[in-house]
């Protein structure tokens, strides 16, 4: 399959003979045009080597100012 490439914003068309006599399309390969389908299918994708265990959390510190605390929940049942 043959594919024209805008050269100012890089837009990939298919081949069309309008658009293969327009001044900024030129005609590139599929492999220009899709490269990501000839990645070797050893490269593709990456295996997981994060550790994904989780760290104990520290505890939520208690609060500091009771006079504000008390009037934030005013009105919230107990």
């Amino acid at each position: 399959m043959r594919y024209l490439r805008n050269v100012v914003d890089g837009t990939i068309y298919e081949w069309h003979p309008i658009l293969a006599e327009h001044p900024k399309c030129t005609e590139v390969s599929e492999e220009q045009a899709f490269p990501e389908r000839f990645i070797p299918k050893a490269q593709r994708g990456r295996k997981a080597q994060v550790d994904l265990t989780t760290v104990d959390a520290p505890e939520e510190p208690e609060a500091v100012n009771e006079a504000l605390s008390n009037d934030a929940s005013k009105g919230l049942s107990k």
